[in-house]
């Protein structure tokens, strides 16, 4: 694989889309919106897909009976009708690793022709368009996501969650009085600490249902907002957390089982600042002495 990380025309200068050889993210094809987004099922799909590919010969009406035999042998169910699923996303790399597009010029036996003018949105859109956590996201960030993910399906549901990742990042940004940067996360304890955030979206115990909120519209038209959470069935306010709780798909209907989950993030966050502040012997705040908001808005502009 080239050094697709390297390109500094990439919006904020850091790569989200193929990583290393296990991290990739095929979000923006509708990876997820399937009727059974789990990751056996999904890699049931990807690697059936990639099998059936390595046999179809590099000409139009070969690939058009790809699509059409995609289209019959698996379910079109789509939990959001209008997002589009690409039926050419499959496995890709040296050892079908991680999810990427069968029609890109890189895929095995496609011989450096690219073929994406035949995918949904063309071939112009898959080399030009980046996903709104490109730009939403600070370098820091997405360097730490990047490094924190440890496999290709939990990695593309998370780095687009950009409003999620920034509220989390936020949280702890407010206990150490200034920015996270890619320095602070280098040892295992650090990293371990952001996995257990971002594990959450897979493992989240507090929806109606384990898929739901699995796959969600990341994009800017607003076609599918998030809904708000019902806070007065538990007979509480808004959560400190309910950027993070939304983006979980989360459900309500007591205060204690609100409460847990806010004890489960902060500990999460508590971990992540311990972890950071220990490699720091004159920290200035502990854990549970926050920051104000005017002295992080203080120290951030200069």
């Amino acid at each position: 694989m080239s050094d697709l990380n390297s390109y500094m025309d990439v919006p904020g200068g850091v790569y989200l889309c193929q990583v290393s050889e296990h991290i990739s993210c095929g979000a923006c094809c509708g990876l997820y919106n399937v009727a059974d987004p789990t990751f056996d099922s999904l890699v049931d799909v990807l690697r059936n897909r990639t099998e059936t590919f390595q046999q179809v010969e590099r000409q139009v009406e070969g690939i058009v009976a790809f699509q059409q035999k995609i289209a019959h042998r698996e379910c079109q169910k789509r939990p959001l009708p209008e997002f589009h699923h690409c039926p050419f996303l499959g496995l890709v790399g040296e050892g079908f690793s991680r999810v990427g597009c069968l029609l890109h010029p890189m895929s095995k036996g496609n011989k450096g022709v690219d073929l994406r003018g035949m995918s949904f949105y063309g071939g112009m859109a898959c080399r030009v368009y980046f996903c709104p956590a490109h730009y939403q996201l600070s370098a820091a960030v997405k360097d730490i996501v990047r490094r924190a993910a440890t496999n290709w399906y939990g990695y593309g549901l998370i780095v687009t969650e950009a409003e999620m990742l920034n509220a989390f990042f936020q949280a702890v940004e407010g206990r150490i009085g200034r920015r996270v940067e890619q320095e602070d996360i280098i040892d295992d304890t650090c990293l371990n600490a952001v996995r257990a955030f971002l594990d959450l979206k897979i493992s989240w115990p507090y929806r109606e249902h384990p898929r739901h909120g699995l796959c969600h519209y990341f994009f800017r038209d607003n076609l599918y907002p998030r809904p708000s959470l019902d806070y007065a069935v538990a007979g509480l306010g808004e959560s400190k957390y309910d950027v993070i709780l939304r983006a979980l798909g989360s459900c309500f209907f007591s205060a204690s089982r609100l409460r847990d989950a806010e004890d489960l993030i902060d500990g999460i966050v508590d971990m992540l600042v311990t972890a950071i502040l220990s490699r720091v012997p004159d920290a200035p705040r502990s854990v549970n002495q926050p920051y104000s908001t005017s002295m992080i808005r203080h120290r951030h502009k200069r």
